[in-house]
């Protein structure tokens, strides 16, 4: 009986098997794939989606990485099974006309040698170059169209899917990008000339931001008289458009309604505009342009307008401005823009962090039916607006009315031609189209986006904040595929502890606090020296008297004092940050364990029960 009991169980063993076996081999070539992280790290953007499933030639994306260095570091193992996890989540979306292939490069292999023939740059693992070279880059590869990743960085994690997503796009299209560039302003470093000297004037240098799209995109000057937009220009690029005439703002209105990407900088008082005024011109009788610009007369088509003669204000993003002396004041109107006044979703603004707005406006009103409006810089929730003459002065009165201003938005959907009674032309778009609208001019000038300096007798310009980054993203993303065009950014895969910084920042307020408090005594003892020098009937003084000793012993207290302050605010932070780490240790060793045996106990005592 024992023996048949034995046999049987033994039958049930070996049917339950085969019985896996044979579900395998009917799943095996099914692919289900769930993604369960937190911000979806591997579910592909619609556009995305969109791209992969209208391809219509082959693309491979040959994905070069040194696995086999025993130097590598955990991190980047970690970092480069995503970037695998996340290529292969493209390949199965591509209806098999994407392919990807991987590739160890290792010293003096022939997969070295075609890495280099891409482009792809090798990386020393320290700084003796002892832990060999490190290749990790991309190629997206469609018949004789290249494009590469040279070398991936951890950092790029966010842009990573717009990054592939625009290779693809670039070796699968044969048509490349133009971009139009029209202002009022000298962007392309044009020189006026006297007409009875024969002489040039003005002598401005081009404007960074358009050195840098030219770097990457064939760009064509439009005079601000023009009555067309080329057929090939697929990005136009308004900067400034003072005085602006109905006849090209028609021609405007109809490349936007034909499918055209347009990107308008506006501004209610543009300082690099009342700069830009030459004397010389001004004694020839030719006008400087306006201060103001504004796409009112088009926009308002579409639902939205620039409020005109006000500027957008925010007490949180207030910048710290000369008020002459040697004095320093906050202007709320001069805004310096951090993370949460950029969209962290779209991966155009998603990576940057500082951005100046010298003296914005603020849009307003709702969009029409059949466009979508995303607001890409905006004020904190406590925004509000002031009149041009109280930004200059400083003096800004802080109303009861606040909310969250609108500084850039895109616009995206069915446009409307603001110009119902042309009998020509164009009545609304032929196809979904995409319009980016800043209220800031001066961003772009080279005095607030760039800083120069000399080295060994080059002059070097570098960038002064985010400024030619949010620009050249956006003619980027214009410029490219439809699917492109508000794409995600992906968050990073490592998580922040986000107490930890929480408690740092606490900390900078308090320190912050006391080195303001320490700096406003510092001003009032050296006034209050001053004073007594002044009001002392022997002439200036070469020793201290009593009164002036006194102070300064004073005042030297005080810095003690702030001092002892401050340490006591950094022991504070430590002993925080130490006390949540000794809690999260007690969980993990102890809380958790516990957790599981009682778990296992409750279960056990269930279990009994039920029999």
């Amino acid at each position: 009986m024992n023996q048949m009991k034995k046999m049987t169980g033994l039958a049930g063993i070996f049917l339950l098997l085969g019985i896996l076996i044979a579900f395998n081999a009917v799943l095996r070539p099914i692919r289900a794939r769930v993604d369960v992280t937190e911000d979806k790290l591997y579910t592909l953007s619609d556009g995305t989606k969109q791209l992969l499933g209208d391809l219509d030639r082959d693309v491979t994306l040959k994905f070069y990485f040194s696995k086999s260095n025993d130097r590598l570091p955990v991190p980047m193992k970690n970092f480069a099974a995503r970037v695998r996890d996340l290529l292969k989540e493209y390949e199965s979306r591509s209806d098999g006309y994407l392919v990807v292939e991987e590739f160890d490069p290792k010293p003096d292999s022939d997969e070295e040698e075609w890495a280099q023939r891409y482009g792809l740059q090798s990386q020393s693992l320290d700084m003796f170059g002892m832990g060999g070279g490190l290749y990790f880059g991309i190629v997206a590869v469609s018949g004789n169209r290249e494009a590469a990743i040279p070398m991936l960085a951890q950092s790029a994690e966010p842009r990573l899917e717009y990054l592939l997503t625009r290779m693809i796009s670039e070796v699968s299209t044969e048509k490349t990008s133009k971009v139009g560039i029209m202002s009022a302003l000298p962007v392309n470093g044009a020189v006026g000339m006297n007409p009875y000297m024969m002489q040039q004037i003005g002598g401005a240098r081009k404007w960074a931001v358009v050195s840098e799209i030219e770097r990457q995109y064939d760009v064509e000057s439009i005079e601000m008289t023009a009555t067309n937009i080329a057929a090939d220009i697929d990005t136009l690029v308004l900067i400034h458009p003072a005085d602006i005439s109905d006849d090209t703002l028609y021609a405007i209105d109809q490349f936007v309604l034909r499918g055209g990407h347009l990107l308008a900088f506006t501004d209610p008082v543009s300082l690099t505009a009342q700069e830009s005024a030459n004397p010389q011109q001004m004694q020839m009788g030719m006008s400087p342009p306006q201060d103001a610009s504004d796409l009112n007369q088009l926009t308002s088509a579409w639902g939205i307008e620039m409020t005109a003669g006000k500027l957008a204000a925010d007490e949180s993003a207030a910048s710290l401005l000369s008020a002459g002396n040697g004095q320093a004041q906050r202007n709320a109107a001069w805004l310096s823009l951090r993370a949460p006044n950029i969209d962290r979703d779209d991966v155009a603004t998603g990576s940057l962090n500082d951005i100046m707005l010298p003296f914005a406006g603020v849009f307003e009103g709702s969009v029409s039916n059949g466009l979508e409006m995303t607001e890409l810089l905006f004020t904190a929730d406590d925004g509000f607006t002031a009149s041009t003459m109280a930004a200059r002065s400083g003096r800004i009165e802080i109303p009861a009315d606040k909310k969250r201003l609108p500084l850039a938005v895109r616009l995206t959907g069915t446009f409307k031609t603001a110009f119902p009674d042309k009998e020509a032309g164009l009545k609304e778009s032929e196809k979904p189209g995409v319009v980016v609208l800043v209220a800031d001019v001066d961003m772009l000038a080279d005095r607030f986006a760039t800083q120069s300096m000399n080295l060994l007798g080059q002059t070097i310009v570098q960038p002064r904040n985010d400024n030619l980054t949010f620009a050249v993203n956006m003619v980027e993303q214009l410029s490219g595929s439809e699917s492109l065009i508000g794409l995600r950014s992906r968050n990073a895969f490592d998580r922040p502890f986000d107490r930890v910084i929480a408690l740092e920042k606490e900390a900078s307020f308090k320190w912050q606090a006391e080195e303001e408090r320490l700096n406003a005594q510092l001003q009032a003892t050296q006034s209050k020296l001053a004073q007594l020098q002044r009001t002392n009937d022997d002439g200036p003084q070469q020793f201290l008297n009593p009164e002036q000793e006194a102070e300064i012993k004073k005042f030297r207290e005080e810095v003690f004092q702030t001092q002892q302050s401050l340490k006591e605010v950094r022991k504070s932070l430590r002993r925080d940050i130490e006390m949540l780490g000794v809690r999260l240790k007690a969980m993990n060793i102890v809380a958790i364990p516990i957790l599981v045996a009682l778990f296992g106990l409750g279960r056990g005592l269930w279990m009994k029960k039920t029999r």
